[in-house]
């Protein structure tokens, strides 16, 4: 297993959504109003740099950590991601589930 983490501007939360149910992923957990500094500037929330991101994250199958790389690239590409979404996958050493 693997976990997929995705930082994107928050009004492209809808698409994000849309497209991890079209790749079959039904479980995700959700952080919104995430601030932060990267090539798009700062998002802080604030008057001085408004703006906040959401960040995704997703327990995913191995095999499937291709597919959703080369799906969010090409929503990033033709503009239903932001240029400024970023993508990382994490292995998962170990987890509990209760």
């Amino acid at each position: 297993m693997k976990m997929l983490f995705i930082v994107t501007d928050s009004e492209y939360e809808p698409h994000c959504l849309k497209m991890m149910r079209e790749k079959g992923i039904s479980g995700y957990t959700m952080i919104h109003d995430v601030s932060g500094v990267g090539k798009s500037g700062a998002k802080m929330g604030d008057r001085l740099h408004p703006g906040a991101s959401v960040l995704i994250m997703a327990a995913i199958e191995d095999s499937a950590v291709e597919g959703i790389m080369g799906c969010i690239s090409q929503c990033v590409r033709s503009s239903k991601l932001c240029e400024s979404t970023h993508a990382w996958v994490v292995p998962i050493e170990a987890s509990l589930t209760i």
